[in-house]
């Protein structure tokens, strides 16, 4: 695995937008805040022109998205790439990029979540590449940065490898009225980590994988769907996937999780860190829990649900190709991430 180099003290942090850009509020509002939060940090933000465009569901095409996450990644000025958001269509970029090339140059960090999906996976999949599910760069807009967001900052320094359970969680955003655009999270609700599989205390160590289920599933059967190959590479350390999902209902996060299965992606599988689903609402009497066990439960190893990353805020970063230890007992989770 390789594993890229931190974000040095005055290091250049790219942006650029692979799926949506930020043309409304309080996305736009938040870039900017980011930016200067960073500058005052001493590091230098450079935008790819599509981080301020987007229009029917895309920041630009498919091939100009691909080429100017290119043009970052093969600056060697460039510390870390954030994206600027998530999205609907980041896989168009998938033509067009030269994964060839990628694989040449120096390795470097790449950061985002929901639709990124695509590239965290992938540069960890295809390219043997450390990444992280993390964070989008306007949250680092806040005034005051919540915990997930320093400690994502702290990751991308190198400074720290231990995340833990967010217990506080935010059901509605104040983000998106006029005057609140900075918040930080409106934290209403608490859940602890609920273990499906039964133990009341665990700790599993494997190489992780991570992303969202609604990507995911897209991806499977493609020519870019190479996990097989990855988890019988690493079939001696296990793998751990750290899955959420966004839109899926409950039945169709159960639909999604069979077909990752019977299409040998849960092969050497250790366990399941699952993240507070964006829909829980009960379908035909199978609620949240019973629909993202159904499928699991046959593979004898430890599935946990609620875990504070993914759509629900606030989310802790989740570094993608590393060897992660999971400690769980009483509600509480504990991940270390451990390069090698």
């Amino acid at each position: 695995m390789k594993y890229p180099k931190f974000l040095s003290k005055n290091g250049k942090i790219g942006v650029c937008a692979p799926s949506f850009g930020s043309v409304i509020e309080p996305y736009v509002s938040r870039l900017d805040n980011a930016i200067k939060t960073f500058s005052d940090l001493g590091h230098e933000v450079v935008l790819t022109e599509g981080v301020r465009k987007n229009f029917k569901a895309s920041s630009d095409t498919g091939e100009n998205r691909a080429k100017e996450f290119m043009k970052l990644y093969l600056d060697n000025d460039v510390d870390v790439i954030i994206s600027e958001a998530g999205g609907e269509v980041e896989y168009e970029i998938l033509r067009h990029l030269d994964m060839d090339l990628l694989s040449s140059v120096e390795s470097k960090w790449f950061q985002g979540y929901s639709d990124n999906t695509v590239l965290v996976f992938l540069l960890t999949t295809l390219l043997d590449t450390a990444s992280i599910y993390g964070v989008n760069f306007p949250e680092y807009g806040m005034k005051k940065w919540y915990k997930n967001v320093s400690d994502s900052y702290e990751i991308l320094r190198g400074n720290l490898l231990k995340v833990s359970h967010l217990e506080e969680y935010e059901v509605e955003s104040s983000k998106k009225e006029e005057g609140h655009y900075l918040d930080s999270y409106n934290l209403t609700e608490t859940s602890p980590v609920l273990c499906l599989s039964g133990e009341k205390e665990l700790e599993v160590k494997g190489r992780v994988l991570v992303g969202c289920l609604d990507v995911l599933s897209n991806l499977v059967g493609t020519k870019y769907d190479h996990v097989k190959e990855f988890n019988e590479k690493y079939k001696d350390d296990g793998i751990i996937f750290f899955i959420e999902s966004c839109e899926l209902n409950v039945l169709a996060q159960q639909r999604a999780l069979y077909q990752l299965k019977s299409a040998g992606w849960f092969d050497h599988v250790k366990g399941f860190v699952i993240g507070r689903p964006m829909v829980k609402d009960t379908l035909f009497d199978v609620d949240y829990k019973e629909a993202n066990f159904k499928e699991l439960e046959e593979l004898n190893v430890p599935v946990l649900i609620d875990a504070s990353f993914g759509h629900i805020s606030p989310n802790f970063s989740v570094i993608s190709g590393s060897i992660a230890k999971v400690s769980y007992k009483d509600g509480k989770c504990d991940i270390e991430y451990i390069l090698e």
